[in-house]
């Protein structure tokens, strides 16, 4: 299992934490339209209506479950926020986008203006890597993920999203034309925050058998 992948998590969310002491704060408030993901669907960010335009705010995956819960699509929300550099991970849309007025800013704090109730960021760490589950199963293939450059990162199933480095997503893409079915097995995604677009879990795989062939992960 490759723990340099695990590990990523917390490098972002140690990058939040020392770009939030070093930049000037301010507060947006507006109403939440929706949200955004990585690349591997893991939500990131949220769309911010405001009276300067829709903004994009950015936070970290492992704050996801906190954020969806204080700020479903439709509530008024204030959210503390910096400007600065993106974190790691694709950028958010930024100019030729009609409506947008800026996609520079990450979450320091969010309030929900009915209940004022809220939390920190910084009160969120990053949750430690964990070796997950072990997951030996076969499912239907029911879907790609692609990166923005077309690019295979995942793979979806009925209960999974498996995670593909970039060059073994490009060793396996045309093996999988006309595949329905996948053998695989892998670790389960553990660590808790994490929302997937897709309501499916992470898994990081270590072998995948495609018509019978097994590759090493």
């Amino acid at each position: 299992m490759n723990w340099r992948r695990r590990y990523r998590y917390t490098f972002i969310g140690l990058f939040w934490t020392v770009a939030l002491s070093a930049q000037p704060s301010q507060t947006l408030s507006g109403r939440v339209l929706g949200y955004m993901a990585n690349r591997i669907g893991d939500y990131d960010g949220l769309q911010l209506r405001t009276n300067a335009g829709v903004l994009w705010v950015r936070f970290p995956p492992h704050a996801a479950a906190q954020v969806l819960k204080l700020a479903p699509v439709g509530q008024a929300v204030s959210a503390t926020v910096i400007r600065s550099p993106h974190p790691p991970g694709p950028p958010p849309p930024t100019g030729g986008v009609q409506g947008f007025a800026d996609a520079g800013y990450q979450l320091v704090s969010l309030q929900q203006q009915a209940r004022k109730t809220g939390f920190q960021l910084a009160d969120v760490p990053p949750p430690l890597p964990t070796r997950g589950r072990l997951i030996q199963a076969e499912e239907p293939l029911t879907g790609q993920l692609r990166d923005e450059a077309g690019r295979l990162v995942a793979l979806l199933t009925t209960r999974f999203v498996v995670e593909l480095k970039p060059h073994q997503g490009e060793s396996i893409r045309e093996l999988l034309e006309g595949v329905s079915r996948l053998e695989l097995t892998g670790y389960e995604r553990t660590e808790p925050g994490f929302v997937n677009k897709t309501g499916r879990t992470l898994l990081h795989p270590t072998t995948l058998t495609i018509n019978g062939q097994t590759f090493a992960l």
